[in-house]
């Protein structure tokens, strides 16, 4: 039997995996981070040192704690959460704190290349939406900034890169790691080679790392690695494809038939595809796959399952207290309780941007449909059907541009050990959906990017066939589909159009009241 060792590192919890050629899981490990700290609004930076230690360390125990002999190790691969932006020197020593994803930096005041740069921009018809990426480029923001710290990184990595360097010593990523702003050449799964592209965001080309496949053996085990990590000298190491696009993977995402759902800190709905296929207002992003030289439909929710979290702490107390007598988690607790509260929440509906759209920054979540009868475990419903709806209405829009129909879907992250979300997940799509054997589902798929890259299965079809093992499939009730089915089309999906001019309003009167301040 062949082992191998998995590093996931998520947003709120780095994770260590031990799996078999088979997909079992045979030894885990997770240790919890803090998402970030905000020295500022808007700002939401890590401690990139600290969260590499951790790293090292879990990675260290599991392999320890699986028992699997040294010479039985044939690869370690790792997937991460993505567009975090780790400054470091040439020594891959940090420069500053990283800068994670749920950032929302912006940087005003900058022009788009002038001369004839400009007018192809013009031509191409995309001048507003490029002097979005550059307001939002966190290079754009270093260099205006923190100049100083901009001209002494030697390069910008991200979480993957930043493990691999300790690893290896070496810079490197995976081309299905690289998703939102950097200038990569997404049909190309490369970095662009338009110098126009590297002006918008802000940053050199050489100050980027070199872009592997996932199915790449991107380098091996150096001794210091080997110490640090615990792990064999010269194992190789493949940097598989970011979190989101593994989980696809690792439910067995590799047709068109089915789509997979994460509910983790980003709620977000994968769809596989063979072709390069894009939305032109961004409902639906469109990245590298786990399996080279294809893409990922991605349907994305920002601050997804974070708003199970944010309930938590801001309206949960009580059930918390009831929780930890009980010796269940919260999440336990309050899953049985919204089983209580009848589908629909009694016409209560969540609109779940409290991450704004990618094409509307000013666009901001809502709850509709208060009465009286309505609880705090109204409010935990409306935002778990709330986010069901969403990934509904990005799937249908996904399906339309690229021809796809979905039959099943294939539930992943924390959200999935729960009987009641699995259910109403299956009612609001009307789709039956099916739990896979690990809810662990990007390091599953890291597992079976190595055992492609490895030769231990010829083809993805046969490594899925003998890792993947889609379990309890939970059908749609048709009571409950009906009132589903009416509350998103005729209420869900009109509350944007509806609210949009409103929201537009909020935005205005708080930048006033800002810089009024200032």
């Amino acid at each position: 039997m062949k082992y191998f060792i998995v590093i996931d590192g998520g947003t709120q919890n780095i994770k260590a995996f031990v799996f078999d050629e088979k997909g079992n899981e045979i030894s885990k490990g997770m240790h919890s981070v803090t998402p970030y700290f905000s020295v500022q609004p808007d700002f939401a930076e890590q401690d990139a040192e600290q969260y590499l230690s951790i790293v090292k360390e879990v990675t260290k125990k599991v392999v320890k704690d699986s028992g699997v002999l040294e010479d039985d190790f044939v690869a370690l691969s790792i997937t991460t959460h993505r567009s975090t932006i780790i400054p470091v020197d040439k020594s891959g020593n940090i420069i500053r704190p990283a800068i994670t994803w749920l950032d929302e930096r912006k940087t005003d005041g900058l022009s788009l290349p002038g001369g004839i740069g400009k007018l192809f921009i013009k031509i191409a018809g995309m001048e507003e939406t490029l002097k979005e990426y550059q307001r939002r480029s966190k290079f754009n923001w270093l260099r205006k900034h923190e100049p100083e710290n901009y001209r002494k990184t030697y390069k910008f990595l991200t979480v993957s890169s930043h493990i691999f360097h300790a690893l290896t010593g070496e810079f490197k990523d995976c081309s299905s790691m690289i998703v939102g702003l950097f200038p990569i050449d997404l049909k190309q799964l490369a970095w662009h080679k338009n110098p126009l592209v590297y002006k918008v965001f802000g940053v050199e080309r050489k100050k980027l790392p070199d872009l592997v496949s996932p199915t790449d053996i991107a380098g091996h085990v150096s001794k210091t690695g080997a110490k640090d990590f615990g792990v064999k000298e010269g194992l190789p190491i493949i940097i598989g494809a970011g979190d989101k696009q593994s989980e696809l993977l690792g439910a067995g995402g590799i047709g068109c038939d089915i789509a997979e759902v994460s509910y983790g800190t980003a709620a977000v709905i994968e769809m596989f595809s063979k072709k390069y296929v894009t939305h032109p207002r961004m409902d639906f992003f469109t990245w590298g796959s786990a399996v080279p030289d294809k893409w990922a439909l991605e349907g994305f929710v920002g601050r997804g399952y974070w708003m199970v979290s944010w309930f938590r702490k801001e309206f949960a107390k009580h059930e918390e207290d009831q929780a930890e007598k009980m010796g269940i988690s919260p999440e336990n607790l309050l899953d049985k309780e919204m089983s209580e509260i009848p589908p629909g929440s009694d016409g209560l509906i969540l609109q779940p941007y409290w991450s704004p759209f990618a094409f509307d920054p000013s666009s901001k979540g809502a709850i509709i449909g208060f009465s009286g009868n309505h609880t705090r475990v109204h409010v935990y419903r409306a935002i778990i059907e709330g986010i069901a709806y969403e990934l509904r209405r990005l799937m249908e829009i996904m399906q339309k541009y690229s021809g796809a129909k979905v039959e099943e879907l294939r539930v992943g992250g924390g959200g999935s050990e729960s009987d009641e979300i699995m259910q109403i997940t299956a009612d609001v799509f009307n789709l039956p959906a099916r739990r896979i054997h690990t809810p662990h589902l990007s390091a599953l798929g890291a597992a079976i990017d190595a055992a492609v890259a490895l030769g231990i299965y010829e083809s993805f079809e046969t490594a899925v066939a003998n890792m993947v093992r889609p379990e309890e499939k939970f059908i749609p009730i048709p009571k409950n589909v009906e009132i589903y089915n009416r509350l998103f089309n005729e209420v869900y999906k009109n509350i944007y159009s509806s609210l949009k001019g409103l929201y537009h309003k909020i935005y205005d009167i708080t930048k006033w009241y800002e810089k009024k301040g200032e």
